[in-house]
């Protein structure tokens, strides 16, 4: 594999080049806005929009997808090593778009592999199950999205073109393959978002970094979750606009709040990251479905 990346490092300069031609301070934060429906809040909260305020049922299967594509880029990017394009000599004469913010961060990313892309790849998981078996108008937004972020990523300097192209594809592999089986065997979809869990597990073995750490521990969180509501709660899909816009901000707020609130508070090891992440996959599928059934909204 690594051979094979080395011989795309022509096709992946000049794409780069020419996706970089257009580059100014304006296209910057137009690319950055991009990237963001690639980002972990953002997928967040389409994920908890999805599944307790529209149909429940869709929701569960774009974690399953999500969670799937997550732990396979994990595991690939651990075993495959490539470096940033902004660590290449190869590529020191393109851009390199370094920013830290709340919303997008690409200034810690040289700690992290390049191949695939982790923002290609949870775009073409999580919008690819969005577009499974919709109107063509919802499959078109879906692919404008996901290459839009594939974009966004080599504009920035953080991804070679090949990166973002394997990304899209598998993510959208994910949201295909899991689609027949969530179908298919969905009255044991716990044991199918387990068998994820598992194959996030697999990144400990191969990289016990802490991204993989987070993975998994959001993953045993909210299978627990899942396992806990389908036998206490079994809530339903919010009646009218009011209710479900209660449930998603206030609960889009509580769950940031585990994010960023207890990473203020808590040491920085990893065993408090683990329970970060872990609180978070508890607390969207089970703590706040609870506390909204039993409140009436």
């Amino acid at each position: 594999m690594a051979t094979l990346l080395q011989l795309c490092q022509p096709f992946d300069h000049a794409v780069m080049a020419a996706v970089q031609s257009i580059g100014s301070a304006v296209m910057d934060k137009v690319m950055l806005f991009f990237t963001f429906f690639g980002e972990e809040t953002c997928c967040i909260l389409l994920l908890i929009g999805v599944y307790w305020c529209w149909n429940k049922r869709l929701g569960e299967y774009m974690l399953f997808s999500l969670y799937t594509a997550m732990s396979l880029n994990g595991l690939m990017k651990d075993l495959i090593c490539r470096p940033r394009p902004f660590l290449n000599e190869n590529f020191s004469d393109l851009r390199y778009v370094k920013t830290k913010g709340l919303m997008v961060d690409t200034e810690h990313l040289s700690d992290s592999w390049s191949f695939p892309s982790g923002h290609s790849q949870t775009a073409g998981s999580i919008y690819g199950s969005l577009m499974n078996g919709r109107r063509p108008w919802v499959k078109i937004c879906g692919v404008v999205i996901i290459l839009l972020v594939m974009t966004s990523r080599v504009y920035l300097g953080v991804h070679y073109p090949t990166d973002t192209i394997v990304g899209a594809v598998l993510g959208l592999l994910c949201a295909w393959v899991c689609g027949l089986l969530f179908r298919r065997f969905y009255q044991h979809r716990i044991l199918l978002l387990g068998a994820a869990v598992l194959l996030s597990g697999l990144m400990l073995l191969v990289n016990p970094s802490g991204d993989s750490i987070k993975t998994l521990a959001m993953g045993v969180g909210a299978v627990l979750g899942m396992w806990l509501e389908d036998g206490l709660v079994e809530f339903r899909s919010a009646n009218g606009f009011f209710g479900g816009a209660l449930r998603l901000v206030v609960g889009f707020v509580l769950i940031m709040a585990i994010r960023i609130g207890l990473k203020a508070v808590l040491p920085d090891m990893m065993w408090c990251h683990a329970l970060r992440y872990g609180l978070m996959g508890f607390f969207a599928t089970f703590l706040w479905p609870w506390v909204f059934t039993k409140l009436g909204f």
